[in-house]
């Protein structure tokens, strides 16, 4: 309880920090080893070729017109997959330069591992997203939360209970006196991998998360008893979630998810974007955020 009550307590702190502070508005896996290894081999040949541009983010591909990150279009691989398939953020990575490869799988995500995993086949796996101050209410957006999911379709948003790797579902809960009847955030993943995958995309895109996965027992005296409502559930069909034109905290939440998802080795836990455009909004482009995937967003913004 101690462990938990401390953490409770960051958490607040970054959900006050990200959306109710005064001057901060608001906060396919399966390819066997020989494609595997065509791909590095194409890799390799075409280094030389490519011009790294912006820090890695540039490359020829990217100059034929690809797309590479969280929506329906593939970023830089739309010829090697059959139509209708799903392209995500998070690219897979070699080193600190993106490649052409989108993440349709938790598993094959770069952001770091976090501490105390739970079991990879746990099958009650749960993960404490976030927290909120009770004054926020039972219909707070979770805004942060939201565009986080959106640059990372290597997971698939459900109603209901998932019942396959990669799928989860979102519940706010309200937790005891002994937690400051703070509402909690809590997603429920297939098996333990997926939930593990999901607390290190999430401490990796919003700034102080403290995102943990839990396996079984409860903690902050939570249970399914303490669950107030099923949020989220339009995420499973992305663009819904896009931030409107004033929506400032959705608008400065998506340029950091993308800005991190894009580049998880350079930029997880690491990017700042959202939060100083959140302090000083009209110094960004925050209509780069209507942009559908994150491949066109940063391009919009001149990355």
């Amino acid at each position: 309880m101690e462990v938990w009550g401390k953490r409770l307590g960051s958490w607040l702190s970054v959900v006050t920090a990200l959306s109710v502070g005064s001057v901060v508005v608001g906060c396919d896996k399966k390819a066997d080893a020989e494609a595997s290894a065509e791909k590095e081999k194409r890799s390799k040949a075409s280094d030389d070729e490519e011009e790294d541009e912006d820090d890695g983010k540039k490359s020829k591909k990217k100059k034929k017109g690809k797309k590479d990150d969280d929506g329906e279009k593939d970023a830089k691989d739309t010829a090697a997959k059959p139509a209708g398939t799903p392209v995500d953020a998070a690219p897979a990575v070699t080193g600190n330069t993106p490649p052409a490869v989108p993440v349709t799988d938790p598993s094959l995500q770069t952001y770091p591992d976090l501490p105390n995993k739970i079991a990879d086949n746990c099958q009650s796996p749960y993960v404490i997203m976030a927290t909120a101050p009770e004054s926020v209410g039972v219909d707070y957006p979770w805004t942060w939360s939201r565009q986080a999911m959106l640059a990372n379709q290597q997971f698939k948003v459900v109603a209901g209970t998932p019942s396959a790797v990669g799928q989860v579902s979102f519940a706010t809960h309200f937790a005891s006196a002994r937690y400051n009847f703070a509402w909690v955030l809590v997603a429920q993943c297939h098996d333990g991998g997926t939930c593990n995958k999901l607390a290190s995309m999430y401490k990796a895109v919003v700034p102080g998360s403290q995102s943990q996965a839990f396996c079984g027992a409860w903690p902050m005296d939570l249970s399914p008893a303490t669950m107030k409502k099923p949020v989220l559930r339009e995420l499973g069909d992305p663009q819904n979630s896009l931030p409107q034109s004033s929506d400032t905290i959705g608008q400065c939440a998506r340029l950091q998810a993308c800005s991190v998802a894009m580049d998880p080795p350079n930029k997880a836990g690491k990017e700042n974007i959202g939060l100083e455009c959140q302090k000083a909004p009209s110094k960004f482009k925050r209509e780069c955020a209507a942009k559908y995937p994150c491949s066109e967003v940063m391009a919009c913004l001149g990355g």
